[in-house]
């Protein structure tokens, strides 16, 4: 069994320190308890290593709270104790990562009020057929009703000389003098615009006057 030297060193890598030149620090031997000891290992970064009884850690790679005062005024190590504290690590215990929920911003929700029930709410509901209406479409709604306004008035007018035409026709108009061809080319563009309303030839409504 390898005996100790005067000496102590502490087997953390990187990590140099000396019970030669460091009086303040303490140097600890790894835990009998076999889950300990590996743990011991992994937090070193030595875990092919297999330590003897000259094998040791030094107080600077332990939290405070680590330790206990005899009351003869040595420091122990308590049990279950880990080295937590390397070069690596900047001798600090990294701050535990927030999950996904936690690291992620949330939006703040926003606050719904709450319905009055002595006020009324004001809908303002359009008529059925001014959904789709707008200016321009409404002046040419306008001037499509005036236009059919003034073609009804031309239909009328029309009608009532076509009827007036066929009352003469019955009282034999056509053997009267009159029945020229001056009044025949006269009464062609009556004949024509009725023809284009009444979509009827107008040959064939000369006919009725022949």
């Amino acid at each position: 069994m390898p005996t100790c030297r005067t000496s102590l060193h502490c087997c953390v890598p990187l990590c140099a320190n000396s019970s030669r030149y460091n009086s303040e620090i303490s140097f600890h031997r790894f835990p009998a308890d076999p889950e300990v000891r590996a743990q011991w290992l992994i937090k070193i970064r030595r875990e092919n290593c297999s330590p003897v009884a000259c094998t040791r850690v030094c107080s600077r790679h332990f939290q405070t709270g680590d330790f206990a005062v005899t009351a003869g005024g040595k420091r122990t190590l308590n049990r279950g104790a880990v080295p937590c504290l390397f070069a690596w690590n900047s001798f600090s215990i990294p701050a535990p990562r927030l999950n996904v929920w936690k690291r992620r911003p949330r939006c703040p929700s926003p606050a719904i009020a709450a319905p009055d029930s002595d006020s009324e709410m004001d809908v303002q509901l359009a008529q059925d057929h001014d959904y789709c209406v707008t200016p321009t479409t409404s002046a040419v709604t306008d001037a499509l009703s005036d236009e059919n306004e003034a073609l009804r008035r031309r239909v009328q007018e029309l009608e009532h000389r076509l009827e007036t035409l066929q009352l003469h026709k019955a009282s034999n108009w056509c053997s009267l003098p009159g029945n020229t061809p001056e009044w025949r080319h006269a009464l062609m563009p009556v004949l024509s615009s009725l023809s284009c309303l009444s979509h009827t030839p107008s040959y064939s409504l000369s006919k009725m006057f022949c």
